[in-house]
């Protein structure tokens, strides 16, 4: 734990993070977003997914892309696109063991709604290891990487960036999170190359959270 002593506050994403990318959540959230895409506009699932993908790309997310292009109502869209079952994504008893022995604030910081944050971290076991949840509706529905809502969820919680540790799936959400002072650590899952991004704003790396917890943490 050397490298992160310094640390009093622990900001963690919830896709793909706190759940491991293989478990096939974020497949299931973007059908979801591509048939209500495909409803919305009248036209085919692929010319909707086509779509879906560029906004996200343009905007950071579907949903600020459809709200920008289209005017829609917000929480319709992320109602929509988080109702599934999530009973079969599997519990990690490394995450809910070791995440008790970060000293320190911890805050979950997504781009999901808050509903789905706190569904899914209740059925994974962690929910209690967290004191704060900071949702895509707490920032006015900017998304990441965008630094209006880094700004806000610093201000609201009141920690000092330059002593805050950021994880991230997403390499690009961590470059905001750099500049403002916060270690990063960036899970790269079992299909992306580690190298991929060798970028100054990733300071380190793991596949998964449950690796990071394993080999950095010695548990008193």
């Amino acid at each position: 734990m050397d490298k992160f002593k310094h640390i009093d506050t622990w900001v963690f994403d919830l896709d793909n993070t706190l759940y491991d990318a293989e478990t096939g959540v974020f497949v299931k959230v973007g059908a979801q977003m591509t048939n209500f895409v495909a409803d919305l506009l009248k036209v085919s699932p692929e010319e909707a997914n086509i779509i879906r993908k560029e906004y996200w790309k343009k905007y950071g997310t579907t949903l600020r892309g459809l709200m920008l292009e289209h005017k829609i109502e917000p929480y319709r869209f992320l109602e929509h696109a988080h109702d599934f079952d999530i009973s079969d994504v599997p519990q990690c008893a490394v995450t809910q063991e070791y995440l008790q022995h970060l000293v320190g604030k911890k805050i979950i910081f997504t781009n999901a709604p808050r509903e789905f944050a706190e569904r899914m971290t209740k059925h994974l076991g962690i929910r209690d290891h967290f004191d704060h949840i900071f949702a895509i509706e707490d920032a006015n529905f900017i998304p990441k990487p965008d630094l209006i809502p880094y700004r806000a969820v610093i201000e609201k919680f009141d920690f000092d960036p330059r002593r805050a540790c950021m994880f991230e799936d997403m390499e690009i959400n961590l470059k905001t999170a750099a500049d403002l002072g916060m270690t990063t650590v960036w899970f790269h899952g079992q299909h992306q190359d580690p190298h991929e991004h060798d970028h100054p704003h990733v300071h380190h790396k793991a596949e998964k959270l449950s690796d990071w917890l394993r080999h950095t943490i010695r548990k008193k």
